[in-house]
């Protein structure tokens, strides 16, 4: 792409992102036609479809065969639901410079986990961690800590938060670490920091739950860091 189509690109995105925060295109509206966009900002078709890709992929813009592009809901889980997309594409640097993102965030949900749920998910929770403890990843292993950390996440009552958690957890899950030939040890300290997560929730504990939280966290970074596995989605 040429300097020239990126100046168009641009002029368009900011035309557009000026329309949508601004209110004079609010969620739901529809688009005007193109060629009234491409005069506005004096831009080509070209240039504005791009430029309309791209919030479209941010969750800005949506299209509906026959009707054309309207601008979305604009929730918050809406617009972060990209990171779905982007985040289990990165490489490994970059994923690990997420970590500190996630042991923050994971920390919040613990302690809301031990400060906000009812019984039954206090107890389903350990339930969980109990039942991880006695699979092989291959055996259901996977699925459970997936399980453990979705139900976990429910703690912070934000979806955003939830959303954030879920696409790093996706990528985590391209690098098998408990697939190797050494991983017994790893395993088994994972089990161990699960169920620490489980009973500081149980016993209403936010302080506990967000400190072995973080710290299980923290582990899962330094193993990534010291393995540095190849992905095998």
């Amino acid at each position: 792409m040429s300097g020239t189509q990126m100046s168009q690109v641009e002029r368009a995105f900011e035309g557009l992102h000026r329309l949508i925060s601004s209110g004079a295109l609010a969620p739901g509206d529809r688009l005007p036609s193109e060629q009234e966009l491409c005069t506005q900002f004096d831009v080509s078709r070209s240039s504005l479809r791009e430029a309309q890709k791209m919030l479209g992929f941010a969750g800005v813009l949506t299209s509906r065969t026959g009707a054309g592009t309207f601008v979305s809901a604009l929730t918050a889980q809406t617009v972060m639901s990209g990171l779905g997309v982007t985040i289990p594409l990165l490489p490994l640097e970059e994923y690990l410079g997420l970590f500190e993102i996630r042991q923050l965030l994971e920390g919040f949900a613990a302690a809301q986990a031990a400060a906000r749920f009812e019984d039954v998910e206090r107890a389903r929770l350990l339930e969980i961690a109990e039942d991880l403890a006695t699979r092989s990843w291959e055996d259901e292993g996977s699925a459970l800590d997936d399980a453990f950390h979705e139900l976990l996440a429910t703690g912070a009552r934000n979806e955003p938060i939830a959303v954030v958690l879920r696409s790093m957890r996706q990528r985590g899950r391209h690098y098998r670490v408990f697939e190797r030939d050494d991983a017994a040890e790893l395993k088994a300290l994972s089990d161990r920091e699960h169920r620490r997560i489980a009973e500081a929730v149980r016993d209403r504990d936010p302080v506990r739950a967000q400190q072995a939280a973080a710290t299980h966290i923290r582990a899962t970074h330094e193993w990534l860091e010291g393995l540095r596995p190849a992905p095998e989605p």
